[in-house]
């Protein structure tokens, strides 16, 4: 047996036994390592006031704790508290006010008004209710999950911020292609990357600010249903609906139509479709010619539709793995035009 054959046989045996050994904390590693190349630079600025990479490193993840694990903790405490003071009888009666309403609307097609009848009939304010509490004791259950994995992610990610610099020169000398040509893919990448992190914060930022103005001149808590709107803004296709559907009932149940009209439209064509259409590939090439100033050589609608298609392929982190993985393409690509092309 040659010894070439020999080491890359131990080599994938020892590679699935680590796989299997560091599974659980994939995930986490994985989410860590895209926090560090997307707001390394944020380190570098803090390292170069405080002049010690264990404190930039420390700051720099309170920092991160700070601006997206603070807002989902004060979401998840206001609505476990609002959930808690919910009147069951109030909030039966206004599911039957709504029901009556709709019926009554329905009186205008005889036949609709049947099917109408049928199917509100199958619903309640006890089911609803309900439901809504053995959904918050599956959130409640899945808590202690998340803040052991947030955990995980704040501690892996000061070790990538402290190592960082280090990691990437040694992934750079394993690598067996020119220096130049692993760092103009790895820069690619990382551009990427940064792009798509920082129009995210914005896009959520933007959208949840925008609704939470709105819905604060109805007499609702602006800054609670803000951040609960831009959170919910990222879930793939229902989006911000599981926020204004919900108010717009509520609205609907008192008769005031002019905040349901208001609020409908408002989230349909300006929310919905100019900031998530129109605004959102804008703030994608402002941030990346004109904030992060990357040389950055993938057209900004491109990342828009590999955001896009990555939350239909994989989920809410498509919204990274989707620009991640056209860019890593994008990027071999040139590379085989400049390096292997030339040789045949």
């Amino acid at each position: 047996m040659k010894a070439i054959n020999f080491f890359w046989g131990v080599f994938f045996f020892t590679l699935y036994w680590v796989y299997y050994l560091y599974d659980s904390f994939i995930m986490n590693l994985l989410i860590a390592l895209m926090l560090c190349i997307a707001t390394f630079g944020l380190k570098t600025r803090i390292l170069h006031i405080v002049k010690s990479e264990v404190l930039a490193s420390l700051l720099s993840v309170c920092f991160l704790c700070l601006i997206l694990i603070v807002p989902v903790l004060f979401m998840v405490d206001s609505l476990v508290t609002m959930i808690k003071s919910v009147d069951t009888q109030g909030f039966s009666a206004i599911i039957e006010g709504l029901k009556a309403k709709i019926i009554l609307w329905s009186e205008v097609l005889p036949e609709l008004q049947v099917r109408v009848k049928e199917a509100l009939s199958k619903v309640s304010g006890t089911a609803i209710f309900s439901w809504i509490l053995n959904f918050s004791s599956v959130v409640g259950k899945r808590s202690l999950e998340f803040i052991v994995d947030t955990g995980f992610i704040l501690v892996f990610l000061f070790f990538f911020y402290f190592y960082g610099l280090r990691l990437y020169e040694y992934l750079l000398n394993l690598i067996p292609f020119d220096r130049f040509q692993i760092q103009d893919v790895l820069g690619e990448v990382t551009s990427t990357l940064k792009v798509v992190c920082y129009t995210s914060v914005i896009n959520v930022v933007l959208q949840g600010l925008s609704f939470g103005i709105a819905v604060g001149f109805f007499g609702y808590d602006g800054v609670l249903f803000g951040i609960l709107y831009g959170l919910c803004s990222l879930i793939p296709l229902v989006g911000g609906s599981l926020v204004w559907v919900p108010i717009v009932c509520y609205e609907l149940y008192l008769g005031d139509y002019h905040a349901v009209i208001f609020i409908t439209l408002y989230s349909l064509i300006f929310i919905a479709f100019v900031i998530d259409n129109v605004i959102k590939p804008l703030i994608i090439r402002v941030v990346n010619k004109r904030i992060l100033k990357t040389s950055l050589n993938i057209n900004e609608m491109l990342i828009f539709f590999a955001i896009l298609a990555g939350l239909t392929a994989f989920g809410f982190w498509g919204i990274i793995l989707g620009p991640i993985i056209t860019a890593l393409f994008i990027a071999l690509l040139r590379v085989y035009r400049k390096m292997i092309l030339p040789l045949r």
